[in-house]
Parts: structure tokens; C-alpha cells; sequence
């Protein structure tokens, strides 16, 4: 008989804990009218040539000139302590961040919405929109690790498939830019690092703290502005153009391309933000609910140049994902999701008691649509391997392009031997895993497998749900725009657990899954690169810097620089750093 239970979404509260407060930065280079306007604000007018903002910003910084060990490292929710110890405080027993959190929540956002597609009203007519679907990697299968401690399980990001990317170094970098004076900013140049003390390089950094249910939720703090609803927090986002995220780690070849309009397919803003509905919005999304924060300030760029900038509050990103720009909706279904991971880990901790866990979790386009998730008990050992094999491609980069080093030869020879271990090990029990079972064929083989099974830990579950609003059975929540709607929205879910040997194969294949969406041939996806849209992201290339140099060229000839402030023109020098 399956066990129905019911939640009310209204009744699920995310409590915010009032803790000591840390200043969070706001907005340099008069950015923050950005925040009071719809729509981009272009960093220089591409008719007039006027910069509508510092022309600083047009050119970052390269990665190789900031000093990145000037910046504090970020602590995974298990190592943080302060986390840890309130969760301990509050009686909580999950812990975890938005960059651990909002990978498995997002699977409960297709189960709870029954895959409802992205909306795409906010682009133009004439913009073709080419798919009406999320992206693979947004779909693909989710892992995460419990890490159990004296009485708390600390959640956090499962690193197997980890490679560091120019995207990530920029992404702190150019925080940093948005958000401190020039003057500052220039003592993280590399050249210029031993000017910075050794509180500017210690600063504490701010987070809120929320809870709901079992859950202690940490999410940092980018920039404030009073101004704004609520909070006034908000993130930071700085997005590269379709050129480079098409190929991250090859992102050389698509440096050139260049934002040039507001619309159109390609080489325009309106490509950009079609791409964030389909990639972005559902992870900026969780991360703005979490953090009880307003929206997302969005700086687009090409790893060279800034082209502009977007501030998108919670309320447009919804309109795109829950059909309406009604906060209610996925305000809901947020603490919904929260309250439907808190109940299958609970099933966890009760199967495994005090055991660290690995957690595999996908929703996948059945009618109606299920949630699998799978937990299993994992030593620390275990885990630090699996973490270190993504680290370990993290350290290679940053010693390629940054010229840093945080180990030994000796210890990273050592990570990439464990690495290449536990790849062989993994490989062979995805195999296991996938083969169908052969009893009548081979009855040896069925007892080697049941004696296997019987020896394996492993929690397979499965969620599904039924929407009712007022009483009515409903696919998802549909609420029309700008209508007030006092329908009450019940959840009806059951969570059923599968047989041993069902679970195993079907967390073969997503591991296979998962596996498939996050690893790559680098050289296969340089031919994509070029192959894609018959070539077009080539070609929007070499326009691109053929526009940049003919404007470089155009620029030199000018006495000064034109900006929106200033009715004659300013020299070159008073910009330069």
C-alpha cells in the first residue's frame, strides 16, 4: 500500500537567523542605476562611442596579472565551522550552501512543475528561439556528499567531475572589480599584491542564514543596495558570451566575439539572456530564494572586454520559469522542495545512522514525472578520493594559466594516481550496474550478483507528487499574470523504496548519465565548437575582431575618451590605471 502524505506550502517557513552581521559591498562606477532600470545598459553606446560608464571596465584584467592568493578560499560546508556549530545551535541536522543545495533542488522544481518549459515572452518575436527546453547539463543527474559530525550532516557539491575554468578565476576577479574603488582594485595586480594588508586580505566574508525544516542554509553575500525590496542583497553574475561557453576550457578561440546589439540571434544581448532562461535561471533562481536576496546584477563579457550590464530581479527571472512574475509560486515551491529533500534524507540517516553519505538524485520525463535519489554510505576517505580527483584538474589549470602552486610534485603525482584508481574502480561498477540481469542464461552469474547485492549499501527511492488546488487535481501550479489568486495549493507525495538489485542498476545509469553530461573529449568539443550552427560561432568571431580592431584604430585617431557625463571629451591617461 504506498503512504500518501500531504504538505501545505503555505505553512513552511524560511526563517532568517539573526546572527553578528558583516558589511556587504556595494556597487562602484556609479553601477547601481543599473539596478533601477529594465533591460541592458551598454558600457559604451556603439553609435555615439560614448562610455556610459568608466571606460576602466571595458578591459579586465587577465588572469594571470591577479593575484588569487590575495582572495580568501572558499570553505565547503563541511569545513565550516561556523555553519556547523549553528546548526548545532538550532538544533538543525542538514547544513549546506547555495553551491551545494541548488543542484538537487533543481530536480524538484521538474518534479513539483512536471517539467513545465521555460517561458520565453521576454524575448523579442523576431529572436528564433531554437529550443523551447532547459539544457542538458541543467537536466542532468545531480551528486552530492552528507559528511556526518557530531550529529550534523554538512552537505557539499559532489567535486568527481570538477575542472577549473577562466569562467570561475574571472568570476572572483571581477567581483572584486564591481565592487571596490580602482585604486583598490589595482593592488590585486599581481605586480602590485604586497600593498594590500593583511586585513583587506583576511576580510571576513558576509552570509545569511536562514533555516526551514531540519535545514541551516549559508548563502554569501555579493553587494547590497538599501534601496532595493527586502534585503537589498543581491548577486553578483558575470556572464560570458555563447563564443566561450560553448567551449570553457578552449575558450581562446572564442575570445573575439563581441556584444554589438540589443537583438538578434547572434552577436546581441537578446542570444544572451535566451541562454540564461535555458542554462541560469533555475540555479540564480534557487540561489536568490536561499539567501533572501532580491535579484541578480549581471556583468556580460568575453574574458577581454565588458559589454554591458543587467540587473534581473526574481520576479522577471520567475515570469521565465514558473509563467508568472508572482512570487508565491516559487517561493512555494522552494520550501516545498527543501521539505521533500529533508524527508528522503531522513530515510538516509535512519538507514545509515551517524554515516557519512554519497547522494545521487534525478528527476526524470516519465508521465508523470519521478524523482530518483540514492544514498550511500560512504567512509571519509572515500570521499576526500573523489574530491581530490576533481582538485587535483583544478591545481593543473591554476598552474597552467595562473602560475600557482598550493602542493608538492610528490602529493600531486600521488592525487593523480588515486584519481586514475578510483576512475578504473568506477568505470567497473558503472558496467556492473548497466549489464541487465541474465538469470535464465546464467544462473552462476544471477548468485554472483544476488551475493553482490546482498554485501552492497544502498538506499534507491523514488518521489512522486500530485498538485491540488482546492482540491483539484492539477499537472502544476498555474497562476495567470497580474491576477490575485487565493486558491490553496496542497501537495500530495509518496516515497517508495526499490528493491536492491533494481536500485543498483538504475544508479548505473545515472552515474552513466551524469558522467556523460559532465566529462568530454576536449578535441570533440573543439570540432563541435566549430561545426555548431554551421559555423556561425567562427564567424561571429572573426567579426568580432575585426570590429574591435577597426574601432581600436578609429579610437586612437580621438583626443580623448567621450562618456555620458561629461559634454567634452577626457583624456585617454585619466582612465588608464
Amino acid at each position: 500500500m504506498v503512504d500518501v502524505q500531504v504538505i501545505s506550502p503555505r505553512k513552511l517557513k524560511l526563517v532568517p537567523v539573526e546572527e553578528l552581521a558583516r558589511d556587504v559591498p556595494k556597487l562602484e562606477y556609479n553601477l547601481d542605476k543599473v539596478l533601477f532600470n529594465p533591460g541592458v545598459y551598454q558600457l559604451q553606446d556603439k553609435r555615439s562611442k560614448v562610455f556610459n560608464f568608466d571606460p576602466y571596465l571595458a578591459t579586465i584584467m587577465p588572469v594571470e596579472q591577479f593575484d588569487f592568493n590575495a582572495l580568501k578560499e572558499y570553505v565547503t560546508s563541511s569545513k565550516d565551522t561556523r555553519l556547523r556549530d549553528l546548526s548545532a545551535k538550532y538544533g538543525k541536522k542538514y547544513c549546506g550552501s547555495t553551491s551545494s543545495l541548488t543542484s538537487m533542488l533543481a530536480h524538484f522544481h521538474f518534479l513539483l512543475s512536471a517539467w513545465r518549459a521555460p517561458n520565453f515572452e521576454h524575448l523579442s518575436r523576431s529572436f528564433n528561439v531554437e529550443f523551447q527546453s532547459y539544457t542538458a547539463l541543467t537536466r542532468g543527474p545531480a551528486a552530492a556528499f552528507a559528511r556526518y559530525k557530531d550529529g550534523v550532516y554538512a552537505i557539499d557539491a559532489d567535486k568527481e567531475f570538477d575542472r577549473a575554468n577562466i569562467l570561475s578565476m574571472l568570476g572572483k576577479s571581477m567581483e572584486k572589480l564591481l565592487t571596490i574603488p580602482k585604486n583598490e582594485f589595482e593592488k590585486y595586480r599581481r605586480t602590485k599584491s604586497h600593498e594590500l594588508s593583511e586585513e583587506e586580505k583576511n576580510a571576513e566574508e558576509a552570509f545569511h542564514y536562514s533555516t526551514l525544516g531540519d535545514f541551516m542554509l549559508r548563502s554569501q553575500l555579493d553587494a547590497y543596495d538599501p534601496r532595493l525590496p527586502g534585503t537589498g542583497m543581491f548577486d553578483l553574475k558575470t556572464r560570458a558570451v555563447v563564443s566561450i561557453r560553448m567551449d570553457v576550457e578552449g575558450y581562446e578561440k572564442g575570445m573575439g566575439y563581441e556584444i554589438r546589439n540589443r537583438f538578434g540571434e547572434w552577436e546581441s544581448f537578446e542570444r544572451e539572456y535566451y541562454d540564461m532562461i535555458r542554462a541560469a535561471f533555475l540555479k540564480y533562481s534557487l540561489q536568490v530564494r536561499m539567501g533572501r536576496m532580491d535579484g541578480i546584477f549581471v556583468a556580460f563579457h568575453n574574458t577581454q572586454r565588458i559589454f554591458g550590464f543587467q540587473y534581473i530581479s526574481l520576479e522577471e527571472m520567475d515570469r521565465a520559469l514558473h509563467g508568472t512574475s508572482n512570487r508565491s509560486v516559487g517561493d512555494q515551491e522552494f520550501k516545498v522542495s527543501l521539505k521533500l529533500l529533508n524527508e528522503v534524507l531522513d530515510r538516509a540517516s535512519k538507514r545509515f545512522p551517524k554515516r557519512s553519505l554519497r547522494l545521487h538524485i534525478e528527476t526524470r520525463q516519465t508521465n508523470p514525472p519521478l524523482t530518483y535519489f540514492f544514498a550511500e554510505p560512504v567512509d571519509e576517505e572515500a570521499i576526500d578520493q573523489t574530491q581530490e580527483s576533481g582538485r587535483s584538474k583544478v591545481e593543473a589549470f591554476e598552474r597552467e594559466i595562473l602560475g600557482l602552486s598550493r602542493k608538492e610534485k610528490e602529493q600531486e603525482s600521488r592525487q593523480l594516481k588515486e584519481e586514475l584508481s578510483a576512475q578504473v574502480q568506477e568505470d567497473q561498477l558503472d558496467k556492473e550496474a548497466l549489464q541487465e540481469s541474465t538469470s535464465a542464461e546464467d544462473p552462476q552469474r544471477q548468485k554472483a550478483w544476488d551475493e553482490m547485492m546482498a554485501k552492497r549499501e544502498l538506499l534507491g527511492m523514488y518521489i512522486t507528487v500530485r498538485n491540488k488546488m482546492d482540491d483539484q487535481v492539477v499537472d502544476r501550479v498555474e497562476l495567470r499574470e497580474g491576477r490575485e489568486d487565493k486558491r490553496r495549493w496542497m501537495v500530495e507525495y509518496s516515497i517508495t523504496e526499490l528493491p536492491q538489485e533494481r536500485a543498483a542498476r538504475i544508479l548505473g545509469q545515472i552515474r552513466a548519465r551524469r558522467k556523460k553530461t559532465l566529462q568530454f573529449d576536449p578535441e570533440e568539443r573543439s570540432r563541435t565548437w566549430y561545426q555548431a550552427w554551421e559555423g556561425g560561432l567562427a564567424r561571429s568571431t572573426r567579426a568580432g575582431k575585426l570590429y574591435r580592431k577597426t574601432m581600436q584604430k578609429e579610437e586612437s585617431k580621438d583626443k580623448g575618451v567621450k562618456v555620458a557625463w561629461a559634454e567634452t571629451t577626457i583624456p585617454h591617461k585619466t582612465f588608464n590605471s
